[in-house]
């Protein structure tokens, strides 16, 4: 190997992300800043012992295209249909209203109309990658908060893609602006239209061949293939990368394949990502932090704070909590990945300065390692401010309008919590409610959608947006409630899905009896599930075990049905 520089740079990074990613866990700091600070360190503005950033860069995008992926693969077209009113409808409001201010405080400052433009919408641009990893280790993924951090970044990725053809423009004097549009829109709609089209052909067909092969090196070639493969083509269209990993996700996520998919894909995600946040940290210029820091710190500030406050705002204005509000203002709060993409590419066509380019970017890089320390701010805050506030109907009804096909969980015991763990791994909305204010209270502190409430009484359920409802399931252990709520959702809805719990076979009929779509008796379960671990054990096969358990299971459900017709006959 006659040139070992990128093996010694390898090093030097995964030596950095060890030690202080691991002393920052200690401390109990996000991994983000740790990322960001190893980078900082090892960088070119700190020790020095990484000076060529653009080809770790290189590596780094690799990440962003991975998560978007990711993004992609836990939507779904359904998902995202459900979401289509806060991804364009809110998110399209808070791109145009923050960069349309940002915009005008330049202009106000004798700035050119163009700069203004991009200056203010790259500045609007929130970062995936660091607010999606901040929701993952605060357990915000199913919370309103969350939800809504998610749908207002979906958007911002999108229009990504116009931003660069409006910074390309600049620079493009051949074409006429009218001109180059429709060009940009046939481009995009024709590369959009041909992935969909793969992707519902194929996709299915290509992986159940692979998968048949039972080579799992394979599959997983076969995944990263598909992956890169959407992303340079929509990259070759003049598009974003990022776009076609999205697509690809999309796709992906309506096939049987998606959970190997997710697993052979995270390991590449999470490595790539760090590398992408320790090239942020890279790109920190420690010399112009020292020599500008009271104005950059202002900017940062400035800028987060009027972020922040717009967000806010928004949120009320659809109706959102002021604790929903405050956390998801903070989440959003700093720049974005794509604005450095946006600057240097305005910079490079001469539509901002240089000296105005490293500024921004030093920002940009501030208010990312800002964002943990603020994220768990707001997040307290809007513990505060809710503590008083989950037990009200209005509230739920205000936390839940984002929600649609979602599950009820009713009962956040044992039982329920299990079943919204399944619900999360498959991506599904959820919101739980429980009797038990103490078990809320200490839920709600996990980030989960847990309220406080009775579920027999029919405002409540609304509140929950029961019409809105994939199916609810109730996990009490006392059949009153149960059987009290199976009445007042069949006051409501004659035909959503109710699964109850009930102890044994004879209170499964009653359940079922009363309007229960299914009742699932827990000692007969047990019972079989008990009796498939003893075969298992004494060297029975697995699907000879499960033919088995079915058959029971058929037999005595069907039993139980009979004897339930016999019974009514009799009377």
């Amino acid at each position: 190997m006659s040139d070992s520089s990128h093996l010694f740079e390898i090093v030097m990074l995964l030596c950095a992300a060890v030690v202080i990613v691991a002393s920052f866990r200690v401390i109990r700091l996000s991994p983000v800043i740790g990322y960001l600070a190893a980078g900082a360190a090892v960088g070119p503005f700190g020790i020095g012992l990484i000076r060529d950033v653009e080809t770790t860069a290189g590596f780094a995008e690799f990440g962003v295209i991975f998560l978007l992926f990711l993004i992609g693969l836990e939507l779904s077209f359904d998902r995202l249909h459900g979401m289509r009113a806060h991804v364009f409808g809110f998110g399209g409001a808070q791109l145009i209203v923050t960069g349309g201010l940002i915009a005008a405080f330049f202009i106000a400052l004798g700035g050119r109309m163009p700069a203004a433009i991009i200056i203010g919408s790259a500045l609007a641009l929130s970062s995936t990658a660091i607010v999606l990893q901040v929701i993952t280790e605060q357990g915000e993924k199913s919370s309103q908060a969350g939800r809504l951090a998610i749908a207002i970044l979906i958007l911002q990725d999108l229009a990504v893609i116009p931003l660069l053809v409006f910074i390309s423009l600049l620079g493009d004097n051949d074409k006429s602006l009218t001109q180059e549009i429709l060009e940009v829109i046939l481009k995009a709609v024709t590369c959009l239209a041909f992935i969909f089209a793969i992707g519902h052909l194929l996709l299915k067909p290509l992986f159940r061949f692979i998968a048949s092969l039972d080579n799992t090196e394979l599959f997983s070639a076969t995944t990263l293939f598909i992956v890169l493969g959407m992303a340079w083509l929509t990259q070759a269209s003049g598009l974003s990368a990022a776009l076609g990993a999205f697509m690809a996700g999309l796709l992906m996520a309506e096939t049987e394949f998606k959970p190997q998919v997710e697993a052979d894909i995270l390991p590449f995600k999470g490595l790539l990502l760090g590398l992408f946040f320790m090239t942020v940290g890279m790109s920190l210029n420690v010399t112009m932090l020292e020599q500008h820091f009271a104005a950059i710190l202002g900017i940062t500030v400035a800028l987060m704070a009027c972020k922040s406050l717009i967000i806010i705002g928004l949120s009320r204005l659809f109706g959102f909590s002021m604790s929903t509000a405050v956390h998801s203002g903070c989440l959003l709060s700093q720049g974005s990945e794509f604005a450095f993409i946006l600057f240097t590419l305005a910079a490079s066509q001469g539509a901002i300065g240089a000296d105005a380019e490293q500024i921004l970017l030093v920002v940009i890089t501030v208010s990312m390692a800002l964002t943990p320390l603020v994220a768990e701010a707001g997040r307290k805050i809007a513990d505060t401010l809710e503590k008083h506030a989950i037990s009200r109907p209005e509230a739920m009804l205000g936390e839940t309008l984002d929600l649609s096909h979602h599950v009820i969980i009713s009962g956040f015991g044992r039982v329920g919590h299990t079943v919204a763990q399944l619900l999360e791994a498959e991506r599904i909305g959820f919101v739980a409610i429980d009797m038990d204010s103490f078990l809320v209270a200490r839920e709600r502190k996990t980030g989960a959608p847990v309220y406080f409430g009775d579920t027999t009484r029919a405002h409540v359920l609304n509140a929950l947006g029961i019409i809105r409802a994939r199916a609810v399931i109730i996990t009490h252990a006392e059949q009153r409630v149960t059987m009290q709520t199976i009445a007042t959702i069949r006051e409501i809805s004659r035909d959503l899905p109710i699964i109850a719990r009930a102890r044994n076979i004879e209170q499964a009929q009653k359940l079922q009896a009363a309007g229960a779509t299914l009742a699932v008796a827990e000692m007969f379960e047990t019972s079989l599930q008990l009796g498939g671990a003893l075969l298992k054990s004494l060297g029975i096969a697995d699907h000879e075990i499960s033919r088995i358990i079915e058959l029971f299971r058929a037999e005595d459900y069907a039993l139980t049905r009979i004897s339930e017709k016999a019974a009514a006959a009799a009377n």
